[in-house]
């Protein structure tokens, strides 16, 4: 057996150790009896290499495309473009391809009117007004 224990450069300042990296040979300070030292960025290096980032942070591909509309798995019945049957969210396997895809209808767009400088500041004052003519009332 070989017990040749492999050696990192160190040194002591002001009564503090430091240690390199095994991997990036960066100084670390470390404690007395430390034989030897992988930083964070080395480390975290080794894990993305390991393991890519999105199967580490799962959170990330949560906005995965379906296909389907916002709000299908609340309805009674949704039927998708491939003949899939859904009752509130659940597939019905049984009966695939028997009814036609459910159309669904585009969200109305609501335009907002942009006020000018002036039409904002006159709101404002309005609902001022009423706000002080509520005061008056309740005293």
């Amino acid at each position: 057996m070989n017990n040749k224990k492999e050696s990192y450069l160190s040194f002591v300042e002001k009564g503090q150790r430091y240690m390199q990296c095994k991997s990036c040979h960066d100084y670390i300070e470390v404690d007395n009896d430390v034989t030897a030292i992988t930083c964070s960025r080395c480390t975290s290096i080794l894990c993305l290499k390991a393991m890519p980032l999105d199967e580490m942070l799962p959170s990330l591909n949560k906005n995965k495309i379906s296909g389907r509309p916002a709000g299908w798995h609340f309805m009674k019945e949704y039927v998708d473009k491939d003949g899939n049957v859904f009752h509130k969210g659940k597939e019905q396997t049984e009966l695939k391809g028997t009814l036609k895809p459910t159309k669904v209808k585009p969200p109305k767009k609501r335009k907002k009117k942009k006020l000018t400088a002036d039409q904002k500041l006159f709101k404002e004052v309005k609902e001022y007004k009423k706000r002080k003519k509520l005061r008056k009332k309740t005293k």
